[in-house]
């Protein structure tokens, strides 16, 4: 009878390994395998929640310009507007007109001084005929009330500013330096043109209106006119002829009574700046809010900062924890290392001792 048949069984294998090739070889080096498996993604994910979070930031503080911008402009297209229609109240009065046609200059200047202690805000009204010639003025000081002096004109423009339903900014007079803005409305009587009645605005009224918009912390508004010349600027209210900023980048830009955002680099050093350009399309004019970047990301970089001082002390005490680890993991790697060594010395001191013990058996 022949001997029975053995059939080996060995374990079974699996068709991948359960642990690849380099996860094993780093983990038997602490400091990588925690540096690449731990620190590695850690300040990856870190890195892109900080860029998607200062996105985030600007695109809020971009949108609070447009809203400085927006309200600014509504504030100053409101005021005109008011103004106008103040004009306008006053031309249409039948004493008024009657008092165009007759030239009755004591008339005029009474309804002129009506229209002073309605708007305030102005310093100097002025009638002129269909012609352009001056009938009577009126001055919030008192100065000139008697006599007719001619105001300036807007040197920028063919025409002068009486045309203009809002004019430009302009001197109010050689002398004086002074610069000034003007309302205008026609004076008319059915089809018939009688001229115009025009109030001037210094240019300090106009940004002490801008002063109701805050744009925090260290931003600003100014406007601008239709030819690019500066109308209120918190920083350069000097006298002298206006300032031309039509090179000035948000100026240059493309912008719609909805607004643009434009960013740009000025001043020297030059740094970045953000600002929102509105225009008031029924005029012409611009309302720029504008504000360093630098400014405008520095809570949100303080934000981060405190964040990060809180993950700093974190991470010093969970560094402690993983030295503590790599210790461990240093010493249970080198004691499986040494019970390696001595089984294998074993296995070789076992077949050295077989080996001999079967050629004794031969020999005998």
């Amino acid at each position: 009878m022949g001997r029975p048949s053995t059939v080996s069984q060995s374990p079974a294998r699996l068709p991948w390994r359960v642990f690849p090739w380099w996860f094993l070889r780093l983990y038997r080096r602490p400091w990588v395998f925690l540096g690449t498996l731990l620190v590695m993604p850690l300040v990856a994910v870190c890195l892109w929640l900080y860029a998607a979070n200062e996105r985030l930031w600007r695109g809020r503080e971009e949108q609070d310009l447009l809203i400085a911008a927006r309200l600014a402009s509504r504030l100053i297209e409101d005021e005109l507007t008011q103004t106008r229609k103040i004009e306008e109240a006053i031309a249409a009065r039948p004493a008024f007109l009657d008092a165009i046609r007759r030239h009755d200059r004591t008339t005029l200047v009474a309804y002129l001084q009506i229209l002073l202690d309605l708007t305030p805000m102005i310093e100097h009204a002025f009638v002129r005929d269909a012609h352009g010639n001056l009938l009577a003025q009126v001055s919030a000081d008192g100065a000139g009330n008697n006599h007719l002096t001619t105001p300036t004109g807007d040197p920028g423009n063919p025409h002068p500013a009486w045309h203009q339903p809002i004019s430009g900014v302009y001197l109010r007079d050689q002398a004086s330096g002074e610069k000034v803005v003007g309302v205008s409305s026609p004076i008319r009587h059915g089809q018939a043109d009688l001229g115009t009645v025009q109030v001037q605005y210094r240019l300090h009224e106009l940004s002490r209106w801008l002063e109701k918009v805050r744009v925090e912390p260290l931003g600003f508004l100014y406007v601008v006119d239709h030819r690019g010349l500066l109308v209120a600027h918190p920083f350069q209210l000097l006298p002298g002829q206006p300032k031309d900023v039509s090179r000035w980048a948000p100026v240059a830009t493309d912008a719609s009574a909805h607004g643009q955002i434009v960013r740009f680099t000025q001043g020297l050093p030059r740094r970045p700046w953000t600002a929102a350009v509105v225009s008031l399309e029924s005029y012409g004019w611009r309302v720029v809010a504008q504000q360093p970047d630098a400014a405008m990301l520095k809570p949100f970089r303080q934000l981060v900062a405190s964040f990060l001082l809180l993950v700093v002390l974190l991470a010093g005490f969970i560094s402690l924890l993983l030295l503590r680890w790599a210790h461990l993991h240093h010493a249970t790697l080198r004691l499986l290392a040494q019970q390696a060594h001595l089984l294998k010395l074993s296995e070789q001191r076992r077949s050295q001792a077989a080996i001999r013990r079967a050629q004794q058996e031969h020999n005998t």
